[in-house]
């Protein structure tokens, strides 16, 4: 009768600790924090997240624990019940699939249904006990680490704090991936905040506009070209320079132009006297430090400089919050791209999310339609079972679709290759 009540209160062990698990890989922090703030307890909230390793660590541990004792016990007592009319095959079959299907109702299913209810309320009730089994657990979390680090000497890595906030980022953006994909969060935010995230992973040679195609003024130039050129560009703000582009004396303001070039010939100031003292900033600079760079400053353009102290570029205040918000039009602009874009007989170039059924009509193909997506981006990723990068390739009943355009949750423009006949 002893090892029955024994595998009775190890099953009672198993639920809480399986419970507390799975609560910990579902909690939403957030509700979590608004529960201890309903409770006058937000110290606590604090005390969690600072405990979160070990409480995980000592939970995962007593789970184990408890599912092999459970298991032990459960043997000892039906095994002994069965000993008096003889052990078949049959006997230890229903053995067996009884304690399986305990320990799975046990670590499993009532886990799973409450975490679903409320994986922060069980968490907030029963907090005290799992204090105690993170503080009984902690020399085995001394164990783990010194495994852990061995195991990481072994394989060459170290513990490194922006891989920590990589893996951070990852979970943050795994969490928003399910969020649009529940119809919780508009993609228009997901990509926002994505673009945000982002924005310490390039630096500003990503979306600045190089040497080559800048508009710059000589400054010997006179008003006459000054104003034609300002007209014609359609920028705001110019960069000056003087003699070769490499030395860059300011930026000018097309509406000081303006202002002074209403002012008669003999009383207007040089073009010297209306620049404004340029930013200078190398080109390894990160777009968030750029940004704050701007937000700190009245200026919202930057000489982008290289190495050796030459011009690489011009970066503005839209070129990063473009890549926020996405394309920023205004009426010099071009047009965005079209949907559907014939390259030739063979070839044309689409937007991602152009439905499969209007591709299929267009270019008289009969790619699969599913119920799991609508569009082409959606088709390709069912192929590919993940996102792929820009430039690969996929094959689809002779089909080549060539990724042009991608970022880390979604594809945005295609090449379509259709076989010569």
């Amino acid at each position: 009768m002893l090892y029955a009540w024994l595998t009775f209160a190890g099953l009672a062990i198993t639920t809480l600790a399986s419970t507390a698990n799975r609560c910990l890989y579902d909690i939403a922090w957030h509700e979590l924090e608004m529960l201890c703030q309903k409770y006058k307890r937000e110290e606590l909230f604090g005390r969690i997240l600072d405990l979160r390793e070990q409480l995980e660590f000592g939970v995962g541990i007593l789970q184990a624990v408890a599912i092999s004792l459970t298991a032990c016990f459960a043997y000892i007592w039906l095994m002994g019940d069965m000993s008096t009319a003889g052990v078949s095959t049959f006997n230890m079959a229903c053995l067996f699939i009884l304690v399986s299907f305990a320990l799975v109702a046990c670590s499993v299913w009532i886990p799973w249904a409450v975490a679903k209810i409320g994986a922060e309320k069980y968490l907030y009730f029963t907090w005290r006990w799992w204090w105690l089994v993170s503080v009984a657990s902690w020399p085995l979390l001394i164990g783990g680490k010194f495994v852990g680090t061995v195991f990481q000497r072994a394989s060459g890595t170290e513990d490194d704090e922006e891989d920590e906030e990589d893996a951070f980022e990852e979970e943050i953006l795994s969490i928003l991936s399910e969020a649009e994909n529940d119809g919780v969060v508009e993609a228009e935010r997901a990509d926002m905040i994505e673009g945000v995230m982002d924005l310490d992973d390039f630096d500003i040679t990503k979306v600045m506009t190089p040497r080559s195609r800048i508009d710059a003024l000589d400054v010997s130039s006179s008003w006459e070209k000054m104003l034609k050129f300002a007209v014609d560009s359609g920028r705001t703000r110019i960069p000056v320079f003087e003699e070769k582009i490499d030395n860059v004396l300011g930026v000018l303001f097309v509406k000081d132009l303006l202002s002074e070039s209403l002012r008669n010939e003999n009383k207007r100031r040089p073009l010297r006297k209306l620049l404004r003292e340029p930013i200078l900033a190398p080109a390894a600079t990160k777009l968030d430090e750029m940004l704050k760079t701007f937000l700190a400053g009245r200026m919202h353009m930057a000489v982008v400089t290289d190495e050796y102290g030459g011009l690489a570029g011009v970066v503005t205040i839209e070129d990063i919050l473009e890549e926020i918000v996405g394309e920023i039009e205004d009426e010099t602009d071009s047009a965005p791209p079209q949907p559907f874009k014939v390259i030739n007989i063979n070839e044309a170039e689409i937007a991602a999310e152009l439905p499969i059924d209007e591709l299929n009509e267009k270019l008289g193909l009969t790619l699969p339609e599913e119920e799991e997506y609508a569009t082409v981006g959606g088709l390709l990723m069912a192929q590919n079972n993940r996102i792929p990068r820009v430039g690969h390739e996929i094959e689809i009943d002779e089909i080549k679709f060539i990724i042009l355009e991608a970022n880390r949750r979604s594809i945005r423009r295609v090449r379509v290759v259709t076989p010569t006949e």
